[in-house]
């Protein structure tokens, strides 16, 4: 709550329904409340927006008391999970269940002990920070809007098949999508073949339709665990976590969760203190589409890279046997035939030799960065022309073998404006660190004030026409090319980084264009 120095009122200071703002909040107080003294010393519209956010909502945390239960519990273990006396354990989230659990306003997994660590590692911004926890970063890593929970033990309870739940075969879980539930930094796992019984199921949501993520999260985890005493996750993998960190599986069930009516929020003033609650009618069930991958198809019907891009996460049934032979073909280079849009070698009479790059595209950066940069830049300048005859900037293209996103195999960069000074002064950069190491929007770097912008296919780049629309830029000296730009929207995890692992660019090189 927030603090107040003095106030002429206590109790009940404003109800009302519908959105929790500050504008319903001011409409709604009672008379003899002045903002500016509830509020002294500080922006009243900013508390009652930390309000909304993290007091009148239910925070999730409070359902089991502290942010360590809950970090184990989505990693798969803590005392819920592997505790000696499972009704001892569960009997706090028992009693939430029967007084809370479909009668309030629930707040998605934020925790203070996280808000400076996600600061810290680019996970938030100071104009946006958040406490999100590992593998269910809204912010920089749930760009799917899908999270999900897979069960494997479900001896606590009547069972899967008892409770009509079905299961699934999980296919594969790269270790490297969620180090910090299996403290491994780089690995991965293939289940061929038959193993434990799974059951998978989650959400999906729309932009904007985010009012209930919390219900949604906890009717996925804790409620069905107290339920249905399903517990245990995926070996090396999160029990629920984004798509993006979880293990792929042939198909997972999906379920949503509404409200019945308007939500009633309720601020109250006492010893000093602002506080804000909630009251709602939450119903769980199953979503229109009962399976995930439907569910998210119908979500974004017209985004074909959306709708892409959900296939590396849930490969549909019967679909395991497909996507390990892909995927252990990528890893291991079994290649069985060219993939059409993989393992790309530019035609050298149109492209330089390769400049830089990973895995089978392994070429190192002279040792002198700025005889590497100014040759780089050579390149850059050699004189390439418009179709009119007008001087400009030779392409720049990246291939890349083991980007999971189709577009970003094979992207090409053309540069609108001057290139920046080389050096390591103010104003000046190492233009290839900029693609290596460090895509950063400066300087003279930034796609929205036209410096540059992206394409899909040399014809494009040439005419100049379908360019991307969406990009963002990373820690200077973190991430590469092209951080999370994407054709019309974020796409994670395609950068290159020649520092750190963490990505799928695992297999990249970059060309120029010769005039």
């Amino acid at each position: 709550g927030a603090t107040l120095t003095s106030a002429e009122c206590t109790g009940e200071i404003s109800s009302f329904s519908g959105e929790c703002n500050y504008q319903n909040f001011f409409d709604n107080r009672r008379a003899d409340c002045d903002i500016d003294v509830l509020f002294a010393g500080t922006d009243p519209e900013e508390e009652v927006k930390k309000l909304c956010r993290y007091d009148a909502p239910v925070q999730f945390v409070e359902i089991m008391g502290t942010y360590q239960k809950d970090r184990r519990y989505f990693k798969g273990s803590g005392p819920l999970v592997d505790g000696g006396n499972y009704k001892q354990d569960s009997a706090r989230l028992q009693r939430f269940e029967t007084n809370m659990g479909s009668e309030t306003l629930i707040g998605f997994p934020e925790y203070a002990a996280r808000m400076t660590y996600n600061a810290n590692n680019d996970l938030a911004t100071a104009d946006e920070p958040n406490g999100y926890p590992a593998n269910m970063n809204l912010f920089a890593s749930c760009q799917l809007n899908t999270v999900m929970c897979c069960f494997t033990d479900d001896s606590n309870g009547e069972g899967f098949a008892s409770n009509g739940d079905a299961t699934t075969d999980v296919c594969r879980h790269n270790l490297a999508d969620s180090p910090q539930s299996n403290h491994i930094k780089y690995g991965w796992s293939v289940f061929p073949g038959t193993e434990t019984s799974t059951h998978c199921h989650g959400f999906t949501w729309k932009d904007g339709e985010d009012e209930l993520l919390g219900n949604m999260m906890y009717d996925i985890s804790y409620r069905t665990t107290i339920n249905k005493g399903y517990l245990k996750g995926v070996p090396g993998a999160p029990m629920c976590g984004c798509v993006e960190h979880m293990p792929t599986v042939e198909a997972a069930e999906c379920r949503t969760a509404t409200k019945k009516g308007e939500i009633e929020f309720t601020f109250s003033y006492e010893e000093g203190i602002v506080s804000a609650s909630n009251t709602a009618t939450i119903n769980y069930q199953d979503c229109a589409v009962a399976d995930l991958k439907k569910q998210y198809v119908a979500n974004n019907a017209g985004d074909a890279d959306k709708i892409a891009a959900i296939d590396d996460h849930l490969a549909g049934d019967g679909g395991c046997a497909d996507d390990l032979t892909e995927y252990l073909n990528e890893e291991q280079f079994l290649h069985e035939s060219k993939h059409v849009s993989k393992y790309v070698t530019p035609d050298p009479a149109e492209w330089s030799d390769l400049v830089v790059g990973e895995g089978i595209y392994f070429q190192p950066r002279g040792i002198d960065e700025a005889a590497a940069d100014a040759a780089f830049r050579d390149l850059i300048n050699a004189g390439c022309k418009e179709a009119d005859g007008a001087d400009r900037h030779c392409i720049i293209r990246r291939v890349c073998a083991s980007c999971t996103s189709e577009p970003h195999r094979d992207i090409y960069y053309k540069r609108l404006t001057a290139l920046p000074p080389s050096g390591t002064n103010t104003g000046e950069v190492y233009l290839i660190n900029t693609f290596m190491n460090s895509w950063s929007k400066t300087p003279a770097n930034d796609m929205a004030a036209g410096d540059f912008a992206l394409y899909s296919t040399y014809q494009d780049a040439l005419d100049g026409t379908n360019a991307w629309t969406w990009c963002d830029y990373g820690t200077e000296g973190v991430y590469g090319f092209p951080r999370n730009c994407g054709v019309t929207t974020y796409m994670h995890n395609q950068w290159n980084s020649y520092v750190r692992n963490g990505a799928y660019a695992d297999h990249h090189g970059f060309y120029v264009e010769l005039p």
